[in-house]
Order: C-alpha cells, then sequence, then structure tokens
C-alpha cells in the first residue's frame, strides 16, 4: 500500500515538472525556436537526402564522375561535403590529375600535401605549389615517393624546400618534365645534379634568383636533359661568363633562354649561345650591360631562327651591331631595345627594311631617332605593326603620329613625355584611330602667378 502511493506521488511530481517545462518552451525566443526547428528538420532528413537525391539516382556514377572532371580545387574540396556519395566521387584520384593550391598557399602545410599525396597517387600529373611557404622537405618526400606520374612542378617562392626535395624528385619523379624551382634559395648544384640524373625529360627549368646555383649545376641540366628547349636563369648572380663554355655542343635544343640581370654575361656568354643554340627563338639579355656590338653580330651570324630579343639597359649596343643583327635575323617578331641610348635612326632604318615580321617594338629612351625613321618603319610594316612604345624620346614630333595612323595592325602607342608632341596631335589621332591604345602623359599647366601688391598700393 505505501509502495502504490510513492508511485502515484512520483508520477504526480513528473506530470508537473512537464507542464513546467512546457511552459518554458512557448517563452522561447521565437528566432531560436525556429532555428532549433531547422536543425531538427535537417539532423533527421539529411539520411534521406543522401541516400535518394534525384541527380545520384538518375545519373550513373561514371556521368557524375566525367562531371566532377571539371571542378577546379575549391570546387571538388566543396562538393566532397555535400554527401557520401559525392564526397566518394569528388575524392577520386582520377579527378587529382592537375592541382593548383595557389588559392590557399597561406593555409597548405605539411600534412595537406602528404594528404593530398595519398589521395592522387599515381593519377596526379600536374602539381602547382606557387607561394606555399610552409611547405618543406619532409612534405616532399612523402609526396614525391607516392606521385611518380607526376610531369609538371611549380615550386616558385617555396623558400623550405632545399636539396633534399629535389633529391626525392630526381629518384622518383623520373617523367618530369616541367619544373619551377624560382626563388627556392636554398638551391644549389647537388640539386640540378639529382634532377639531371633523374629526370632525363625535362624540358622546361626555372631557377631563377637561386643566387647559390653556379655554373658546374647549369651544365649537368644542360648534358643531361636533352630534351630541354626552355632555360629560365634570371637573376643567378652566381653564374660567370663561362657558363656555357664547356656544354657548347650540347645546347642544340634549347629555344628559349632568359638571362635577365645575370651581370656576369659577356660577349664570350653571347657567343657561346649563339654558336650552342642554333635554335634559339627566344633570348632575354636584358640589364646585362657588359656585352657591346661583338654579341649582336655572334647572333646575325649563328641564330637565324631568333624571334624574340629583350635587350633593355645594354647600354653599350649601337647602331653598327644592330645592322647586322638585322642582316641575320631575318624572322625577327619582337625586340626591346629600351635605353640603348645609342641607338639612332640607322638601327631604326636597318630593322624597318630588313625584318618584315616585326610586330612589337620598344624604343623607349632612345633619345637621338626622330620622326625620319618612324616614317620609314610605319611605311614597311603597315600591315604588321602592333605595339610601338617611344617614352622620352625628345626628338619625336606631331608628324610621328601623323605617319602611324595609317599602320592597319597598329594596337598600342607608348609616348609618355615626349615633350614636342602635343596635346592635340594625340586627340587627333584618337579621334581618326578610335581602336587603337594610345599612352600619354601630359604635365599640369602651371597656373599664373598672381601679382603682388605692396602695403603702398604698387604692384611689385
Amino acid at each position: 500500500m505505501e509502495t502504490a502511493e510513492r508511485r502515484s506521488a512520483a508520477a504526480a511530481a513528473n506530470s508537473r515538472r512537464a507542464k513546467r517545462l512546457a511552459q518554458q518552451a512557448h517563452k522561447t525566443h521565437p528566432v531560436i525556436q525556429a532555428k532549433q526547428n531547422q536543425m531538427y528538420l535537417i539532423t533527421s532528413l539529411s539520411q534521406v537526402q543522401v541516400d535518394n537525391s534525384l541527380i545520384n539516382r538518375v545519373l550513373p556514377k561514371e556521368v557524375l564522375l566525367k562531371v566532377f572532371s571539371f571542378l577546379d580545387t575549391k570546387a571538388l574540396c566543396r562538393s566532397a561535403q555535400v554527401c557520401r556519395s559525392w564526397n566518394v566521387l569528388a575524392l577520386d584520384g582520377s579527378n587529382w590529375q592537375r592541382v593548383d593550391l595557389f588559392t590557399f598557399q597561406r593555409d597548405v602545410k605539411t600534412s595537406v600535401v602528404e594528404n593530398l599525396a595519398r589521395r592522387c597517387g599515381g593519377f596526379l600529373k600536374e602539381l602547382s605549389l606557387k607561394g606555399c611557404e610552409n611547405v618543406h622537405d619532409s612534405a616532399l618526400r612523402t609526396f614525391t615517393s607516392r606521385c611518380p606520374n607526376l610531369e609538371h612542378l611549380s615550386l616558385y617562392r617555396c623558400k623550405r624546400v632545399t636539396d633534399a626535395s629535389c633529391e626525392n624528385l630526381g629518384r622518383y619523379c623520373h617523367k618530369l618534365k616541367y619544373l619551377n624551382l624560382e626563388n627556392c634559395s636554398s638551391i644549389t648544384d647537388r640539386a640540378l645534379r639529382y634532377i639531371g640524373d633523374g629526370c632525363p625529360s625535362l624540358t622546361y627549368l626555372n631557377i631563377s634568383w637561386c643566387d647559390a646555383v653556379q655554373d658546374r649545376g647549369v651544365q649537368v641540366i644542360i648534358t643531361s636533359c636533352v630534351s630541354l628547349d626552355t632555360l629560365i636563369l634570371r637573376g643567378c648572380e652566381g653564374l660567370t661568363e663561362n657558363v656555357f663554355g664547356p656544354v657548347e655542343t650540347q645546347m642544340g635544343s634549347l629555344k628559349k633562354l632568359n638571362m635577365l640581370q645575370c651581370f656576369q654575361v659577356t660577349d664570350t656568354t653571347v657567343q657561346n649561345i649563339a654558336n650552342g643554340a642554333k635554335l634559339i627563338e627566344y633570348l632575354c639579355l636584358s640589364n646585362c650591360n657588359q656585352i657591346t656590338d661583338r654579341s649582336l653580330i655572334a647572333l646575325g651570324v649563328n641564330s637565324q631562327h631568333l624571334k624574340a630579343l629583350e635587350l633593355s639597359g645594354c647600354i653599350l649596343l649601337g647602331d653598327n651591331g644592330f645592322i647586322q643583327l638585322a642582316k641575320g635575323c631575318k624572322h625577327l617578331e619582337r625586340l626591346d631595345i629600351e635605353d640603348c641610348s645609342l641607338v639612332s635612326d640607322i638601327t631604326i632604318n636597318s630593322l624597318a627594311n630588313k625584318c618584315d615580321a616585326l610586330h612589337e617594338l620598344s624604343l623607349s629612351h632612345c633619345e637621338l631617332i626622330t620622326d625620319e625613321s618612324i616614317q620609314n618603319l610605319a611605311t614597311k610594316h603597315r600591315d604588321t605593326l602592333n605595339v610601338l612604345e617611344l617614352d622620352n624620346c625628345p626628338q619625336l614630333t606631331d608628324a610621328t603620329l601623323s605617319n602611324l595612323r595609317h599602320c592597319r595592325a597598329l594596337k598600342r602607342i607608348d609616348l609618355y613625355d615626349c615633350q614636342n608632341v602635343s596635346k592635340e596631335a594625340i586627340v587627333r589621332f584618337q579621334h581618326q584611330r578610335p581602336n587603337i591604345e594610345i599612352h600619354a602623359y601630359f604635365a599640369p599647366v602651371t597656373p599664373p602667378v598672381d601679382p603682388v601688391v605692396n602695403r603702398g598700393g604698387m604692384l611689385l
């Protein structure tokens, strides 16, 4: 009897507690209650959405996988969070043949690269870690061992990468064709030896601003990678003028060479390039301020395939060298001789008369050229000239614009600080040829000085 009474009292207490909780629930803020209801619906229906979504039922997995193959890295990561079936499809290795992590550069750490290597495995062919400064050798050790089919790798500004990573690349990634090590300042000749020994199919190498690289490292690459056609050496201050001397006869496949700001380059270096790289099409020697007309003569004699030549800041080059260059390099399409202050109308006339394919020409700060040579250039290249840069050419006048308005293919003219070209001439040119970009600068007009009146009312 006593037990029954206790049970009845407990039931009554529970009933009162339930009523009290119900009353409190009615007092909950409407927004909070709505969110609670929404979360309840999501959690209760999530499993149904995963298993029975229309797209997963209608389309075969093979078709969905093909759709996923068109997504970039960010879209794949987002899709992987939708449901379980999409997670499997998005993270399928076939979708990760080309990966660019530049967008996530600040967040990419060692663990990310290691997980990516495990996921992609033998599928991965292209990887860009551009700007991922937190990535170092331990991550690339795992990566290289798991991704042997890699063909394209960019480690631009991965400053923690050392020779050890290149050793692993040479050991495991024998199919590598493209390698960018720009600004990897810890790289030395030892790294290039590993690459040369293990990656014989390499066609592109960028080691710009790798100050520790010296002649021997570059020579090993040229000797070992017989298909190398592009070599970027910008700012490699460890190189000497004899970098190509011992391997001159093995440079036959080289088509593009960039030696911007390699201050040790001399006429001897250019002579080696001209003798060895007979198929060279693009050559940048800008700010290599020791080269003279001897370099241009060597290129004119040996580099008949040359199409683009950049010589900005080579202040010792003059008309005699460019005359020979124009005679020999008749396929030249683009030439940059900004700040070559010794150049005169003789050079421009030689280029106009000999280089029929020329369509881009930079003559900025060539202060000796006049309207006469520009008229000849405009006449001979009426149908080919696209871009003409004439900044700081003080002898040019309005006549230059009058001559250039007949160039049918012209797209852009630069005339910054051409003091004798009037604003009126530019406005007239723009009216006649509205589709041409014309860049010019005019100093603001100095306002007239107000007359000063002294205390006595007299003008000073």
